[in-house]
């Protein structure tokens, strides 16, 4: 009997601990694999003398006395490759759809935006489910980004403030580059007037260790701008997946508590529906924080096309495309005033 119950015992602790080894076998193979496609990359950086490099170049010399550095969002979606090479034609026709529907909230800025190898959409959900997402971002896209910020500095930005602003992926790859500059280049920070680090979680900790503050009204500078919009009763947002010390703005009222913002209060959002060019839709969005969720709930109909229901990524922008516009006149504005 003490036999059949120790074989019965063993038996359950070894259909526990399969699950657990079959994944943690799963999170070392994804580690790995990030460790080759490092390689892959580092093995042929992208020149970025190179003009078609550029999604966007305001040259040597921009009429406007602020720059802006910007890292558009996921443009590669298909399954075939972990990661897209720097000129893959998809992937910069969708990079240049996207520049052009947001280009304008950026009108007062000299505009620079490399291209960079992007990670497809499905390797990057296979490796946030199991623990790899940073190492993936530091193995390909961000090596990218570091040497287009580094030739940008030497040869386009002349001591000029700057603003920088991304996106979803663009996001996560700016949120290390953040940091990389406060250690390669830590005079920038002095004078970078604002950073729009939407479509990802920004939280407390990484503020502090970021060198920048995060914003606390319209127009502070210094600070990081960052916020995930969603529709009322959203349960799972892949994008907030690290809520503890979550910090979040409301983009129509600017400010950091549950105070509602209504629809007349938005300077109007700049639309993308399906593949068409973007349209003007004034008192379209309204917004009010969830601190519990550390997310910005607008009650404007909209459907996602590729993420759970309600989870409004990839609007984060269009909604309140007038209001970041003015915002950032404002905090350029501020920013020039104190200099």
């Amino acid at each position: 009997m003490k036999k059949k119950k120790l074989y019965i015992k063993r038996i359950i602790v070894a259909v526990i601990a399969l699950p657990v080894l079959v994944f943690l076998a799963f999170c070392l193979a994804a580690r790995i694999t990030v460790t080759v496609h490092g390689k892959k990359a580092s093995s042929a950086p992208v020149d970025y003398s190179r003009a078609e490099n550029w999604l966007s170049l305001s040259g040597k010399n921009g009429e406007h006395p602020v720059d802006i550095f910007f890292l558009y969002p996921t443009c590669y979606f298909v399954d075939k490759n972990d990661f897209c090479p720097v000129d893959d034609a998809d992937m910069r026709g969708e990079a240049q759809k996207l520049r052009d529907a947001h280009i304008g909230i950026f009108d007062q800025t000299n505009f620079y935006a490399p291209y960079y190898r992007q990670l497809s959409i499905p390797f990057i959900e296979k490796t946030m489910i199991l623990g790899a997402l940073d190492k993936a971002v530091e193995a390909v896209p961000l090596p990218d980004c570091k040497n287009a910020f580094e030739y940008y500095l030497e040869h386009y930005n002349r001591g000029k403030p700057l603003v920088f602003a991304s996106h979803s992926q663009g996001s996560l790859v700016m949120k290390e580059l953040l940091l990389w500059i406060k250690e390669r280049h830590p005079e920038v920070l002095g004078r970078t007037a604002a950073a729009y680090v939407i479509g990802f979680t920004v939280n407390e900790a990484y503020v502090k260790k970021s060198g920048l503050g995060f914003a606390r009204g319209n127009d502070d500078t210094g600070v990081i701008i960052s916020y995930n919009t969603e529709s009322p009763g959203v349960s799972y947002n892949p994008f907030t997946f690290m809520r503890r010390g979550t910090l979040v703005i409301n983009p129509i009222n600017w400010k950091r508590d549950e105070t509602y913002a209504g629809k007349e209060e938005s300077l109007g959002s700049h639309i993308r529906f399906g593949d068409t060019p973007a349209v003007d839709r004034f008192h379209f969005a309204d917004a009010r924080l969830d601190l519990k969720r550390g997310t910005v709930v607008t009650s404007a109909e909209l459907t996602e096309d590729y993420w759970a229901r309600g989870v409004l990524h990839r609007y984060d922008y269009d909604l309140f495309y007038y209001d970041l516009q003015h915002n950032l006149r404002r905090r350029i504005a501020a920013f020039l005033e104190t200099r």
